[in-house]
């Protein structure tokens, strides 16, 4: 029986390029795809996969931000029921599929639409507040982070239409490095580390993972497996100068990590439920969009979806 698969297509990936790609997969590749639907608007990809409990596969063509509104919408069909997921990345950062090992390449990444073999991952949820005000609960299956990462990302959506790539992420980073102050907050933590059950870090950066990989490569956390059932935490109380000359180490995986945490200002541990208190109006990176600010609540739901990969 064929394989039944929707691709939905975000034309305005990668300032523009994922229409392009969507014409060369329309022509090269059409009768793999039993229908074409493409996103007109912000969170679109959510209602499109939510209708999908019928067919077998959802793909898509974009970035991570519509791998986390493609996420969203796939959890909201019962267990059981769920397609699978195909990714043809095209996008400004493409950070989950380093940690999936998916490639860039359009026609290697339906290849393995094709032929690659099933990935049970665990999903996160972050409860946060809309910029309405709104107190909401989303699913994300890479990094949600928040403090000065999320004003980074405010900056690379920006202008993400003219600057696009690690180049521009790290100059914003300088840029917000040096307006940003680091605020007093408390985390409540399961892990099983007495030491990170209860902390008060004065943070730059919090970064609650599932994958490895965010801001187009850096590698914050080095030791995350999407299926493993844990979350990684990655707090970070540098000062701005400290940044400068340290935030390379978080490029060089896990020796970087390592070196990196003796500096007494970057801590690593492992817990499936994250309490926040205190971090009002810190704004939130989830997948590459600043969907809001003020985090309470980090949590793992463990094998929640099938991801095709190599």
């Amino acid at each position: 029986m064929k394989e039944k698969r929707k691709l939905i297509i975000n034309p305005n990936s990668a300032g523009g390029r994922g229409r392009r790609i969507a014409n060369y997969v329309a022509e090269k590749y059409q009768h793999l795809f039993s229908e074409v639907v493409f996103t007109s608007a912000p969170e679109e990809a959510i209602e499109l996969a939510k209708n999908s409990e019928l067919f077998d596969t959802v793909c898509f063509i974009g970035g991570d931000g519509t791998l986390n509104e493609v996420v969203n919408g796939i959890m909201q069909i019962p267990d059981g029921r769920r397609p699978k997921i195909g990714i043809i990345p095209v996008g400004t950062g493409n950070d989950f599929i380093k940690t999936l090992g998916i490639p860039k390449n359009v026609d290697s990444a339906i290849d393995i639409i094709c032929n690659g073999r099933i990935k049970r991952v665990d999903v996160a949820t972050c409860t946060f507040r809309k910029f309405g005000g709104e107190k909401v609960s989303r699913f994300y299956v890479n990094i949600t982070e928040f403090g000065m990462g999320g004003e980074v990302a405010n900056l690379v959506n920006k202008y993400g239409k003219v600057f696009r790539g690690t180049i521009p992420f790290l100059i914003f980073a300088i840029v917000c490095n040096f307006k940003y102050k680091n605020k007093k907050i408390k985390m409540v933590t399961n892990s099983v580390d007495d030491r990170f059950k209860l902390i008060e870090p004065e943070i730059r950066v919090v970064a609650v993972a599932n994958g490895r990989f965010y801001g187009g490569g850096m590698e914050i956390a080095p030791f995350a497996q999407p299926d493993d059932g844990m979350l990684d935490i990655t707090v970070v109380e540098l000062g701005p100068f400290e940044t400068l000359s340290k935030i390379r180490l978080l490029y060089k995986g896990k020796k970087g990590l390592e070196e990196a945490k003796k500096t007494g200002k970057i801590s690593y541990f492992n817990a499936t439920e994250v309490q926040v208190e205190g971090a009002d109006g810190l704004m939130i990176e989830m997948e590459g969009e600043t969907p809001g600010h003020s985090p309470e609540k980090f949590q793992l739901i463990p094998k929640q979806l099938d991801f095709i990969i190599p």
